[in-house]
């Protein structure tokens, strides 16, 4: 009995992960059969030997599960394998969430390993031994070969190298805060609406406006039709940075230590070792900016605040009070409260408890004399199947947690707007919903991909209703609220611009998708004879490995000059850009600021364009726009290189001789 019982055991422990993550195709057939020839290798190991091989296939076992385990956690919730939504949650915030609120969750994880653990020192020692090496280590080889979490990590990766090697590096603008207030401060109701996608209103997809309330609403003010979601915005932490810092939460947080010697080439392990860093250390925000201009600053969400990092972003942006679950539950009745599954312990507090604490909340700063930007973060239509709140009655699924935000969320605006006639109010889908949602949502949603877009609508006084037709993402919300709000100074902001005036400046980008924001410029590092490249599209600038993005402030180059100064050793020590807002030749700038030393860059200012390449071929180029021209080599020496940025020009660099010569 015992010769076959551990055997069963272990394989059915180890065929339980792809039978919890099971949605059918080749990825579970692989992740069935490379459970089968792990635990069959096991078992042959483990009968060959004694403890130390009992010790080492318990260790390899465990690994195997753990593995196993988050995957299937990571189909289940978000149906999709590892990815950077993933492993921005790998974390001790994570863990502490999983141990309180989903308790029993964390004790059978733990049975499982035990379990695992309990299987091996079952199996028994074989009577006759059989070497078996070869046979054992084939098919170890095999199953780590069909390994379904070695494969999603494996396509993790490789989509950092990818991203790493055509990431367009876009280099740290320069910030002033200068506060002066608007003659008329108005305050800010920012909604963060869990998954409200505005697919939801659309008849020819669920067969009704599943979201009547809103879409009657979202006629009185102004509508954003085309926002889309875009990388590393897919989920609510991600998604609330990108919205208040126009720019995405990027891995660009601080290296760990031991890794801070490591060559400036191993860019690949650099990545990897980041992480998803929720501080967005250096970034300038939305509660940076209104905390300089007077505002008071407030973040009300119903769920623990710390999980995801969202404390975290918030708390190192000037957002000074942040109310979570554990504050706003005390005096909270337990039907305002919900609980994930039956039997689990309260993780959230439900929208319509949440709207009542917010609407107090709003009364009392609305008291004081200076502004207010409250940041509110609804949860009723969280996947997978919604959480409506005990008002809207008993849910049957994901469509009637929609119906039930559309009433909630609808009234509270209302309200809200009629109280305080001077409050900017403004609605926005964090995310759309995940790939773990509830099934019969997604199978209406899935076969309409490109049509999929988030809910943006904003109302305020003095703002005429109309509806925004062109394209935008989440990095093109805080600068349109700052518009609104009158702080015309921040009306362009790294990747974003306010859709009221301006077209979103992502689109502009000729990899959008990969595009990868730092905080200081790169380590360039040029040796004599090494390649600089110039591209037409972006425009863009290949410079020792590094692809950098010419811009103004992280936006499009608009009629100035983005230069990289380097020293007499070939290594990058400054950037600019330079136009003729101080009202001194851009000529005689650049000159002063090189001071002898080679540069590298590009330029759209027709100044300077006309003085280095002469005025009739610029113009002659560019019958409509003001040609883009590049320049590298020593400013001021005869053999300074220019050119049109057409012609994907590649130097060698220096592109001049040893002797610098000057005119």
């Amino acid at each position: 009995m015992r010769t076959l019982f551990a055997p069963a055991l272990l394989l059915t422990l180890h065929l339980l992960p792809p039978a919890v993550a099971w949605s059918g195709g080749s990825r579970n057939v692989l992740w069935f059969a490379s459970g089968v020839l792990i635990a069959a290798a096991t078992v042959a190991f483990v009968r060959q030997g004694g403890a130390p091989r009992r010790v080492a296939a318990c260790i390899f076992n465990l690994l195997m599960a753990f593995a196993n385990v988050l995957l299937a956690i990571s189909f289940r919730v978000q149906g999709a394998g590892f990815n950077v939504e993933f492993f921005a949650h790998a974390n001790w915030e994570t863990l502490v969430f999983v141990a309180v609120a989903l308790r029993p969750v964390l004790w059978v994880a733990l049975a499982y390993f035990l379990l695992i653990l309990c299987s091996l020192f079952l199996v028994p020692k074989a009577t006759v031994p059989r070497p078996r090496t070869k046979l054992v280590a084939a098919a170890t080889v095999a199953g780590l070969v069909l390994s379904a979490p070695a494969w999603s990590f494996g396509w993790h990766i490789a989509g950092i190298v990818v991203d790493v090697q055509s990431a367009l590096w876009v280099p740290k603008p320069v910030l002033r805060l200068t506060p002066t207030a608007p003659p008329q401060a108005r305050s800010l109701l920012l909604i963060f609406a869990e998954s409200l996608e505005a697919a939801y209103s659309r008849a020819d997809i669920f067969g009704e406006d599943l979201t009547p309330r809103l879409t009657a609403l979202a006629a009185s003010g102004k509508q954003f039709t085309d926002m889309r979601q875009v990388s590393l915005t897919a989920w609510s932490t991600g998604a609330m940075a990108a919205a208040q810092c126009a720019r995405p939460l990027s891995a660009d947080g601080p290296l760990p230590d031991r890794l801070q010697g490591l060559p400036r080439g191993q860019d690949l392990l650099r990545n990897i070792a980041r992480g998803v860093a929720p501080e967005m250390e250096g970034a300038t925000c939305m509660g940076d900016l209104l905390t300089a201009y007077g505002y008071r600053t407030v973040l009300m969400i119903g769920t623990a605040i710390e999980f995801g990092g969202i404390d975290a972003f918030h708390a190192k942006h000037n957002v000074v009070e942040r109310l979570g679950f554990d504050t706003l539950r005390h005096g909270t009745s337990e039907a305002g409260l919900t609980k994930w599954g039956s039997n689990l312990q309260h993780w959230m507090i439900q929208d319509e408890t949440l709207f009542s604490l917010a609407r107090a909340k709003i009364d009392e700063l609305a008291q004081n004399a200076k502004p207010f930007a409250l940041v509110l973060n609804t949860m009723d239509t969280h996947g997978p199947s919604g959480f409506p709140s005990p008002r809207c009655g008993k849910s049957r699924g994901m469509i009637d947690a929609v119906r039930c935000a559309d009433r909630l969320i609808a009234e509270f605006i209302e309200e809200v707007g009629d109280a305080h006639p001077n409050l900017v109010v403004a609605l926005l889908t964090d995310h759309l919903i995940g790939g773990g949602a509830d099934k019969e949502v997604l199978g209406l949603l899935v076969p309409h991909p490109e049509e999929r877009r988030l809910r943006f609508v904003v109302w305020g006084p003095d703002l005429a209703p109309g509806v925004i037709g062109h394209p935008g993402t989440h990095f093109d919300v805080m600068p349109t609220l700052m518009d609104v709000l009158g702080l015309r100074d921040w009306t362009e902001h790294y990747l974003g611009a306010s859709l009221l005036r301006f077209e979103s400046p992502w689109f502009s980008h000729d990899r959008p998708l990969s595009l990868r924001v730092v905080h200081e410029l790169p380590s360039i590092q040029l040796q004599a004879g090494d390649e600089v490249r110039f591209e037409a599209d972006g425009p863009i600038v290949d410079v020792d490995g590094r692809r950098l993005l010419a811009t103004r402030k992280g936006l499009n180059l608009r009629d100035a000059v983005f230069a990289i100064r380097l020293d007499d050793a070939g290594t990058g020590i400054d950037f600019r850009t330079f136009d003729d807002s101080s009202g001194e030749s851009v000529v005689h700038e650049v000159e002063r600021w090189a001071d002898g030393d080679a540069l590298v860059g590009v330029s759209t200012n027709r100044t300077f364009n006309a003085f280095h390449r002469g005025a009739s071929e610029i113009e002659r180029s560019s019958a409509d726009t003001v040609a883009t021209v590049y320049f590298a080599g020593i400013y001021g020496a005869e053999t300074f290189v220019t050119g049109l940025l057409a012609t994907r020009k590649v130097i060698r660099f220096p592109p001049v001789g040893p002797d610098r010569a000057r005119k």
